[in-house]
């Protein structure tokens, strides 16, 4: 009789299997990872400096231009509460020594118009976006107006100091202060902001809204915001025509509201990182 048949040895290669893949996957896995994570791990180890605040060179994408006009006529020198009419009564009656004293000193009482307008310019120096380069443009009286020139971010406090400086006497140039800022501007292929502080109409002689006019038509992409501090609408025609607004302000905490509103445009286009 035969004995028990003898068991087979089994070998159990499948017991190796997941140790041969284990290598396998984990190397997949580092492949996924390198490709999904490169952008931050090449971020993460980039050595390069950090680049400056700079904008882009194409000149369609550059940002506007900004020029400000402030008016150093003699008028600057009355209240901001002064009227029209109070004006006409100033400057009829200012060396008149039987004038109405108390009229005469509510026209002079501060806040003066120079006083205000130096605050909040500053003010709008301060809170200019750093890519923006202003230029300024005074009066003086009915002679050629005065181009103080452009300011970069580093001159700013230049800018500051000079607007502080700044006298209010004579006529009021209005329509050569505009062609003199809208002439040192694109306004064609870039876009362009003048912001013209200002509270009365020309007092030179010339026609402001035919010098408006004809700088929509050469300067489409150039735009002229106003702020009249007078609030007579005697120069809302240079807005009109380029598309700009009119900003009334006649009291301190108005005119800072004004001016951030009439050149906010300005820095929201600024087109840079």
């Amino acid at each position: 009789m035969a004995g028990p048949l003898p068991v087979a040895k089994v070998r159990r290669r499948w017991i190796w299997l997941p140790w041969l893949l284990l290598p396998l996957l984990a190397l997949l896995a580092l492949l996924a990872a390198l490709w999904f994570g490169w952008p931050y791990l090449q971020r993460w180890f980039d050595t390069e400096p950090a680049k400056p605040f700079a904008c882009s060179k194409d000149p369609k994408m550059q940002p506007p231009e900004l020029s400000v006009v402030l008016d150093t006529s003699g008028s600057m020198q009355l209240s901001v509460d002064a009227t029209l009419e109070d004006e006409q009564w100033f400057f009829e009656n200012q060396k008149n020594p039987t004038a109405d004293p108390v009229r005469m000193a509510k026209i002079t009482h501060g806040p003066l118009r120079m006083e205000v307008a130096k605050h909040s310019l500053t003010q709008m120096v301060n809170d200019l976006h750093p890519a923006i380069d202003m230029r300024i443009v005074t009066f003086d009286g009915c002679r050629a107006p005065v181009d103080h020139g452009e300011f970069n971010l580093a001159q700013r406090p230049a800018l500051i100091q000079g607007i502080q400086g700044l006298v209010a006497d004579d006529g009021t140039a209005l329509s050569a202060s505009l062609e003199t800022a809208a002439s040192t501007m694109n306004g064609r292929d870039r876009d362009g902001v003048i912001v013209m502080f200002v509270d009365g109409a020309d007092g030179c002689g010339r026609n402001v809204c035919e010098v408006a006019q004809r700088i929509a038509q050469e300067q489409p992409r150039l735009k002229v915001n106003l702020i009249n501090i007078s609030n007579n609408s005697l120069a809302d025609c240079i807005a009109d025509s380029t598309g700009g607004q009119v900003y009334s302000a006649n009291n301190a905490s108005q005119l800072a509201v004004a001016l951030e509103q009439a050149s906010q445009d300005v820095s929201a286009n600024a087109n840079c990182n």
